[in-house]
């Protein structure tokens, strides 16, 4: 799948919302898990489909479906039936290439973000679609494969310290969100980490290599700016929505997050502004590499100019040269040019010119 510029996932002329592919539902099931917990207890269920998962729900607690997996059309199809979540929403949890947005709607609202992850090797930025849906007592949470800030905040909720268990489902999509967000920040992180040392590198011992490098860093940087970038839009239509399902409490929270996507982009834009001075360094470096062979090869052209003239008039073949028949004149030819060629090169050393 291009990673600029996505095709387009659905057929033109086809009518809009969740289109049912038999073939990707006959695929691998989705995964559920549901987490149901409150301040004092929290129980973990692994329900056979989304079926099952409706009756765990309980209006005195929270409850946290997780579902990993995008190509369970039906299953999809039935948990919307179930929550009444619009076929728009079920779309774009489906639709792995959906860019960040925040919708607000009735009964829930809906945020899908892009978790990132940097290999270091390949200097690759990877992506995992998160999506989910914010209602009255309950969080549906839908990943593409697992992905790191589930984990780490389900860990929280396991530990039991914190606002996590007691501040209902609005804080805990608050947690999730600032999981992806400080995922970017470690991302953003691993590649300044990467561009610093290519600059080291490249000042130490510049070599080609460096050029491609450049290249990967800023096609990796251009892409990370792609995912995030629209996360702030996303954030502030979050805060300033009147969803009864975003709390009075959580605003100072989102703000925060707010706060942290701001300096991420700000990096990035140094770092963009770092990547082309080093690509300008790069190209002025080979080019005074380039004047400097070109300077060597005038000075070895210039000296053989005058040594050139000498060879020149007594290899021609006039009949009367008198210093043809002379005994030593080879040598003194030779010395000559020698001191020619050596006074010329003491010249320009002394000039400076090399």
């Amino acid at each position: 799948m291009p990673r600029f510029f996505n095709k387009l996932e659905k057929k033109a002329g086809s009518s809009p919302g969740l289109q049912i592919d038999a073939r990707a539902a006959s695929g691998t099931a989705s995964d559920i898990c549901v987490l149901i917990y409150s301040k004092d207890s929290l129980e973990t269920y692994h329900p056979p489909d989304i079926d099952a998962a409706l009756p765990l729900i309980q209006k005195n607690k929270t409850a946290w479906i997780q579902m990993t997996g995008i190509h369970d059309h039906f299953a999809f199809s039935r948990m919307g039936e179930l929550f009444n979540i619009h076929t728009l929403t079920l779309e774009d949890m489906v639709t792995p290439s959906h860019p960040p947005k925040f919708e607000d709607f009735d009964n829930y609202y809906y945020v899908t973000l892009k978790q990132l992850a940097f290999d270091s090797k390949n200097d690759e930025i990877s992506e995992t679609q998160v999506s989910m849906a914010v209602m009255e007592n309950l969080v549906i949470f839908v990943q593409d494969r697992p992905s790191p800030c589930l984990n780490a905040v389900e860990k929280r909720l396991h530990a039991g310290r914190g606002k996590l268990r007691t501040a209902g489902p609005g804080y805990l999509a608050y947690a999730l969100i600032d999981a992806v967000v400080d995922q970017a920040l470690d991302v953003i992180g691993q590649i300044a980490s990467a561009v610093e040392s290519l600059e080291r590198d490249m000042l130490e011992d510049l070599n080609p290599d460096h050029l491609e490098q450049i290249h990967r860093l800023k096609r990796e940087v251009i892409f990370f700016n792609k995912q995030l970038r629209p996360v702030r839009g996303a954030i502030l239509s979050l805060i300033k929505s009147e969803s009864p399902f975003v709390p009075d409490t959580t605003i100072r929270f989102y703000a925060d997050i707010l706060d942290h996507v701001n300096h991420v982009l700000d990096a990035v834009t140094s770092l963009q502004e770092l990547l082309s001075s080093m690509l300008d360094f790069y190209m002025s470096a080979q080019g005074n590499r380039m004047n400097e062979v070109m300077t060597i090869l005038a000075i070895i052209s210039t000296i053989f100019i005058p040594l050139s003239f000498l060879a020149g008039i007594y290899g021609m073949n006039f009949k009367f040269m008198p210093e043809l028949e002379w005994q030593w004149g080879y040598f003194v030819l030779l010395g000559s040019m020698a001191m020619i060629g050596g006074a010329m090169v003491f010249y320009f050393k002394k000039k400076g010119w090399f």
